[in-house]
């Protein structure tokens, strides 16, 4: 149990860091694209560039400088952001000292509702709108099988925890 622990703990780190830099960069891409500020470059053929901070080096492309395409392009990344952040919580409940928790079935209940009702609705909303071409079916199926997996998972958490707390009755 001592290496789940300690790599539930690196991985707990890596994603929140991850989901940091996913929302850190959507408000990134935002703020350059409505004041066009000097890490902003607009490109031949109505394209465009987001540069990395204080250089002349390009960290996005963007196909199409339009609302729209903004927009999704922003969206789509926070909602990454969030799932992220959303799955460094279920490492979370992974690195603490005791397994069966309140605090570990309420992380990994937020994930499997994300995965199971709110990224596929959003998503469905997002492909009737897209100016990409995303594979949406492919997103929604892999997010279904890991929303059904992690549900499966606090069923087992919430078994657990009963089976825990019945025990320390006795004791």
């Amino acid at each position: 149990m001592k290496s789940i622990k300690i790599i539930s703990s690196m991985l707990y780190y890596a994603v929140k860091i991850i989901a940091i830099g996913y929302l850190f960069t959507a408000v990134y891409i935002l703020i350059n694209c409505l004041f066009e500020g000097p890490f902003f470059e607009k490109l031949e053929n109505n394209r465009f560039a987001i540069n990395f901070p204080f250089t002349s080096k390009h960290f996005l492309l963007g196909s199409e400088f339009t609302p729209a395409y903004v927009a999704e392009m922003v969206i789509g990344i926070a909602l990454y952001g969030f799932f992220f952040y959303l799955l460094s919580g279920v490492f979370n409940a992974f690195k603490q000292e005791k397994l069966f928790t309140d605090f570990g079935i309420k992380k990994l209940k937020h994930f499997y509702i994300f995965n199971l009702a709110v990224y596929p609705i959003l998503v469905m909303f997002w492909s009737f709108k897209s100016v990409e071409d995303f594979p949406f079916i492919a997103m929604i199926v892999a997010h279904l099988i890991m929303g059904f997996f992690i549900f499966f998972m606090n069923a087992i958490f919430e078994q657990g925890y009963k089976l825990q707390n019945e025990q320390d009755l006795f004791i």
